[in-house]
């Protein structure tokens, strides 16, 4: 599939034209407007995340408590080959 990107202006709701857009005439496309966010606190609540509250958070959620206990350390370096490049 093919993606093609332009930025309008709406004018008017109701009549929007696309002028110059790469497509043969009787070519079947899909469109998708999606609406810029212009105010910041409209971001996305991830990108406002550091890496570093990301790990913090990960290290000390219980839900991977499961992985501190001796019955899943099931593998050893004696298992499977080196890799040879």
């Amino acid at each position: 599939m093919y993606a093609y990107r332009t930025h309008v202006v709406i004018v008017d709701p109701d009549n929007t034209v696309l002028k110059g857009l790469p497509f043969r005439v009787g070519q079947c496309v899909e469109v998708v407007l999606l609406e810029e966010q212009e105010d910041s606190s409209k971001n996305n609540l991830v990108m406002d995340i550091s890496e570093k509250e990301w790990l913090r958070g990960v290290a000390t959620n219980p839900v991977f408590d499961f992985l501190a206990d001796a019955d899943e350390d099931i593998y050893s370096l004696a298992d499977g080959k080196s890799l040879q490049l």
